[in-house]
């Protein structure tokens, strides 16, 4: 085993146990499973923990840190490590579906009818879909499942949950709720 990979599932190893409970992802996870995977290199992944473990993460998701980044993978074809890129290496890697939010195919007044703004602000999520069958959500924190059986009970629909880029789902959530509320207001 090379010293990369040991160094990757030693840190992956120490964050197994968050894996298994509601957590939302840290930076060290994160970093973890992408050494895993042999995204960033070793030295790279060290840095920035450093860096942030220092200063604090400000609040900003994993991805978008790794992201500002503009680490190439240490592979030949050398392909950026930009936002959506790793949002749906993220979706890969914890077996959900990955989606590119298109705000023109959503229906605004469903959305907020499935749950409120500041419900949705809370956890990170985003309802993107909603049929007869089921609601599917967005979300960039996919073990964070405590919402999941209030919303189902609620809609009386399966949920369907995929991961989307943090910063699509924090611009929309805004977006996406105030023009509900003003459709349903000119109605």
């Amino acid at each position: 085993m090379t010293a990369k990979r040991r160094m990757a599932r030693a840190i992956f190893l120490l964050m197994s146990e968050k894996k298994n409970s509601e957590h939302r992802l840290a930076l060290a996870e994160v970093l973890a499973m992408l050494l895993e995977d042999g995204m960033v290199s070793p030295a790279d992944a060290e840095a920035l923990r450093n860096e942030k473990r220092l200063q604090g993460v400000g609040g900003k998701h994993p991805l978008s840190l790794i992201a500002e980044q503009k680490w190439r993978i240490p592979a030949p074809g050398s392909k950026l490590l930009h936002l959506e890129a790793l949002t749906e290496w993220l979706a890969g890697r914890v077996g959900l579906d990955y989606l590119h939010i298109d705000p023109l195919k959503i229906d605004f007044t469903g959305v907020a009818d499935v749950m409120s703004s500041t419900y949705a602000g809370r956890f990170s999520i985003l309802p993107v879909q909603i049929n007869l069958r089921e609601v599917v959500i967005a979300t960039a924190e996919p073990f964070m499942r405590e919402w999941e059986a209030e919303i189902k009970h609620l809609s009386r629909k399966e949920i369907r949950r995929v991961v989307a880029n943090p910063e699509d789902i924090k611009r929309y959530l805004v977006e996406f709720f105030n023009l509900a509320k003003s459709v349903k207001n000119a109605a």
